[in-house]
């Protein structure tokens, strides 16, 4: 087989995979996920607890207590809401979330 057979061959397949990338592309939706992630109630928040101080001596009262947290935006394509919805989960849980100290919640909208 020459080089040139090879390169044409090799072409065809690489087009046959950018069409196939195209047509499932094309049947997902994108989606976006607004994680939001916090610590435990039962794990002390310093940043919370400097948080509320602070507010108090620059005259709010009223304050209770702060939570600190974290907060996503995740753009994912997907096959329908519930694909979206287990790879959001599995993100959180994995990664954009400690499940030891803290707790995450999320919500998912067509972006």
């Amino acid at each position: 087989m020459s080089k040139k057979t090879a390169k044409k061959s090799g072409d065809k397949a690489d087009k046959k995979q950018k069409n196939k990338k195209a047509d499932s592309a094309a049947k997902e939706t994108l989606f976006l996920a607004r994680v939001y992630v916090a610590l435990k109630p039962t794990v002390n928040d310093p940043e919370g607890n400097t948080i509320a101080s602070a507010l108090g001596s620059l005259g709010f009262e009223g304050v209770e207590g702060v939570r600190s947290g974290r907060y996503f935006q995740v753009r994912v394509h997907a096959a329908g809401k519930d694909a979206a919805i287990k790879q959001v989960d599995a993100m959180s849980a994995r990664l954009l979330a400690n499940p030891v100290i803290e707790s995450y919640e999320f919500e998912i909208a067509r972006a």
